[in-house]
């Protein structure tokens, strides 16, 4: 998948046209399971579904069936080394990455104001964070490390349950918006988890290695960039994305990035309420740092100053600190003397803050409690200890 021309494919009208658009595969197959009203029933099964060498049930709903079959194979310009080397990758710098998505991917998520109507319809986030959060998590580790995209791996499973959700939440929208109209504005906000918010979430997560990571004082070579985009392009394609709507490159992700946020980036209640719940429940999972000089910090580093501002991330004094201190060091430094701005003490302070900060937040997902019971999360033993966790 080589070759783009980046900055003349991201159209407005390719992208109105991929907001009219869900699962084709799939949709119509949840869709008559919704009129048999079995789809309790499918989301049960799938929820015991764990590995893709697992027999499938044979009770299961015949779409559903083949739903399963038509979508467990990786496509075939999938790099089985680029997928191994883009896992590396996650294994390596886990603590980051898991860092920057939950202070910089789900941020940026909330600030696109259309492609998070659905997002507050369904997750419900100011409700349940917890299971959000803990979904997210062990989302990730299924489908990153290493093996998880093998066929005998749990990624492909997983992916397989994501999928199956996104298509019964467009069709239960669908259903809502019968019984109550108004609940989804369709001609405004198209198709609920459409193409195009579909890619932007899958860039939210695999952007992380071409601009927060740089941020953090991490910059990878291009061709593990373009090996941890490539994982993400498989997961992508199994998760529904038209081929159409992957990235090829750095240059090409930078690209439709860009003219997502051109086109959704703005403030709105949804987005705002979101990322409010979302920061409650980080500064809960890490209570050794101290609110003020972590989060909302982190936050504003990684997203930058004008996204968080649309999202209400509180200001803090290290912030405005930090910004005083930027603003003079890249007149005097930057501007005049050349220097990298990862020189600035804002670069310094947060890169130095993230790796303790981030095994702070991983240890809370674990102690993470839902319901007074202690939630299960899975991490192969090797990384706990390569990420010095104690599970």
């Amino acid at each position: 998948m080589a070759g783009a021309k980046a900055k003349s494919r991201w159209t407005d009208e390719r992208l109105d046209k991929m907001r009219k658009q869900g699962d084709v595969l799939l949709d119509k197959k949840v869709e008559a399971e919704f009129r048999r009203g079995d789809i309790d029933a499918v989301n049960s099964i799938m929820q015991s579904l764990v590995k893709n060498d697992q027999p499938v049930p044979e009770d299961l709903p015949v779409g559903i069936r083949e739903y399963l079959a038509q979508s467990s194979s990786l496509p075939e310009w999938a790099d089985s080394a680029k997928i191994k080397r883009g896992q590396q990758i996650f294994e390596t710098w886990g603590v980051l990455i898991t860092l920057c998505l939950f202070c910089a991917s789900l941020p940026s998520a909330y600030a696109a104001a259309n492609g998070v109507k659905v997002l507050y319809l369904t997750a419900q986030l100011d409700t349940n964070t917890r299971r959000r959060v803990m979904e997210t998590g062990q989302f990730l580790m299924d489908v990153l490390a290493v093996g998880g995209l093998d066929d005998d791996g749990k990624g492909r499973r997983t992916i397989q349950r994501v999928r199956l959700m996104h298509s019964a939440v467009r069709n239960l929208v669908k259903a809502r918006n019968k019984e109550k109209p108004g609940l989804w504005d369709a001609k405004e906000w198209g198709t609920p988890i459409n193409q195009e918010d579909l890619a932007g979430t899958l860039l939210s997560f695999s952007y992380v290695v071409v601009e927060p990571m740089p941020r953090l004082g991490v910059r990878l070579s291009d061709e593990d960039v373009d090996a941890y985009l490539h994982v993400w392009n498989v997961i992508g394609h199994l998760l529904g994305l038209s081929d159409e709507m992957l990235v090829h490159d750095s240059s090409d992700a930078t690209a439709l990035v860009n003219a997502i946020r051109r086109r959704q980036f703005r403030a709105s209640p949804e987005g705002q309420e979101m990322a409010a719940a979302l920061i409650k429940l980080l500064d809960e999972l890490t209570p050794f740092h101290r609110f003020d000089d972590t989060i909302p910090p982190m936050i504003r580093h990684l997203i930058g100053d004008e996204a968080a501002d649309m999202l209400l991330v509180p200001k803090s004094k290290l912030t405005d600190e930090l910004n005083l201190v930027d603003s003079v060091t890249k007149l005097i430094y930057v501007h005049l003397f050349g220097q990298s701005e990862r020189n600035l003490p804002r670069y310094q302070r947060m890169s130095r803050l993230a790796l303790p900060f981030g095994r702070n937040l991983l240890h809370g997902i674990f102690r993470l409690e839902r319901g007074g019971e202690r939630a299960r999360f899975e991490m192969p033993d090797h990384l706990a200890r390569d990420w010095e966790l104690s599970t």
